[in-house]
């Protein structure tokens, strides 16, 4: 047996080969009900709340459907449309414009993003229980002090769930999409009967800056974020749908509008309370009883969210030559000691949640944009299937290094272009944030340069196993 045939076959153990069409089993219903049920999460929450600092309702559910438009059509092309067409997840086609090395790089990268969100949803689960208490016992456990304690449990139970594998997260995770239709319908019939939808649309945000356009700007930006944040996601959902059509349109209807649902909620509910933090809302909005139940759901949907991503980034980590042959705790441990490390600073993580999205629309948008451009305009949807999978210098995918030089740069240059426009952290901003918006000018940064100089350096240096 051959090097490369060794390769190939060590990889099957995760599942990582090509699925064959007659093997897929999403048509068109299946992944739009599957990817409904992950858009409509608890995230849409946390997102609509922190929309509702900088806009009102109408401009929020203009910003939400605008940005992840764009953001998902975007995603769509570089990973779900690919994905569709051969059978590979989003990390493994990441390899033809990264190369073999560069998407190991890449994978650290994703996990840096996945352990904030698990951070985030670790601390709202532990809010809830807070909120919950708080209303049981007329005690105040708000202090940072039980926000961590309770944040580590759900952590650990989390790392269990995760540990027992694919088939409890399954179970959990049929329970996500009911729960969270009867927590949106419950707080449709609530809002509109108590205060109606009428006087929300003239609610003022919450804590806007003096510039109205550099607000929805900003709700903007939080968009393209959200959209961003599922570049890890869709590219291995549409590797089991059965058609390309079934792939992209689902994303359109479920990742756009079913989220916006969910976001345009989160900000109705965070303008009529006042208060950005979801964990807040339920008990004030639905009452004690409907609202306990409500925040418990709400955590039973987090923590199902949360397995799921620890479950698929450890399996991604796997690819990380140390942990290839490591045992699944061993990996596991790998992403779960920093979101552990991460929690004694939850408050902090949890109160500037827009960062996250910033820093999705940092990472995610430079890798769409050359993978777009890599696809469809250098390789023209043409790949040599093998090279994913051979993992020696001979690969066409190799590069340099195991690195495509011309992805690094582009990658790496991409971040000060970003902060050129705007501060993800502090959200301090240029007067050229008013006309570009920073992940705007990200884009079109990344797809020129990576056009031209993939041209002028990898087909030069017969480097990519580009067509010329």
């Amino acid at each position: 047996m051959s090097k490369n045939d060794t390769n190939i076959n060590s990889e099957v153990q995760f599942d990582l080969l090509p699925i064959m069409k007659g093997d897929r089993e999403y048509g068109f219903r299946d992944y739009s009900f599957v990817i409904t049920g992950f858009a409509v999460a608890t995230w849409c929450f946390l997102i609509g709340g922190t929309l509702a600092l900088f806009v009102d309702f109408k401009l929020a559910i203009i910003a939400s459907i605008s940005g992840n438009m764009i953001a998902i059509i975007l995603l769509s092309m570089s990973t779900s449309l690919p994905s569709a067409k051969y059978g590979i997840d989003g990390f493994t086609s990441s390899i033809s414009y990264l190369g073999h090395n560069g998407t190991k790089s890449y994978l650290v990268l994703n996990a840096i993003v996945t352990v904030g969100w698990t951070i985030v949803l670790c601390t709202l689960v532990s809010r809830s229980v807070i909120q919950i208490l708080n209303h049981l016992t007329g005690h105040d456990f708000s202090s940072n002090l039980y926000v961590i304690l309770f944040g580590l449990i759900v952590a650990m139970f989390c790392w269990y769930v995760t540990l027992k594998g694919p088939h409890l997260i399954k179970i959990m995770s049929s329970i996500v999409v009911p729960v969270f239709l009867v927590v949106i319908i419950v707080l449709i019939v609530i809002i509109s009967k108590s205060v109606g939808w009428g006087e929300i649309a003239t609610m003022p945000a919450l804590e806007p800056f003096d510039d109205p356009w550099l607000n929805f700007l900003i709700a903007f930006e939080l968009s393209l974020g959200a959209g961003f944040s599922w570049w890890p996601n869709i590219g291995g959902l549409a590797r089991i749908c059965k058609t390309s059509r079934a792939a992209f349109w689902p994303n359109i209807l479920g990742l756009v509008f079913a989220a916006t649902v969910g976001t345009g909620l989160g900000t109705a509910a965070a303008l009529l309370v006042g208060d950005s933090d979801p964990a807040s809302w339920m008990i004030p909005i639905c009452g004690g009883t409907v609202g306990i139940i409500a925040l418990i759901l709400v955590s039973i949907a987090n923590i199902s969210a949360n397995s799921i991503m620890i479950y698929t980034t450890s399996l991604g980590l796997k690819q990380i030559k140390a942990l290839f042959r490591q045992k699944w705790f061993i990996v596991t441990a790998v992403y779960m000691t920093p979101t552990l490390i991460g929690l004694f600073w939850s408050n902090l993580i949890y109160d500037n949640f827009y960062f996250i999205l910033g820093l999705a629309c940092l990472i995610y948008c430079p890798i769409s944009m050359m993978a777009v451009v890599d696809f469809f305009i250098l390789r023209k949807q043409k790949w040599d299937m093998r090279q994913f999978y051979n993992k020696t210098s001979e690969s066409k995918f190799y590069f340099w290094k195991g690195f495509n030089p011309v992805a690094l740069f582009v990658f790496i240059s991409a971040t000060p272009v970003y902060y050129l426009f705007l501060d993800p952290i502090t959200l301090e901003n240029t007067p050229a944030f008013r006309y570009a918006t920073a992940t705007g000018a990200v884009a079109v940064y990344c797809t020129i340069v990576y056009l031209i100089l993939s041209k002028v350096v990898n087909f030069k240096r017969g480097q990519g196993g580009y067509e010329q």
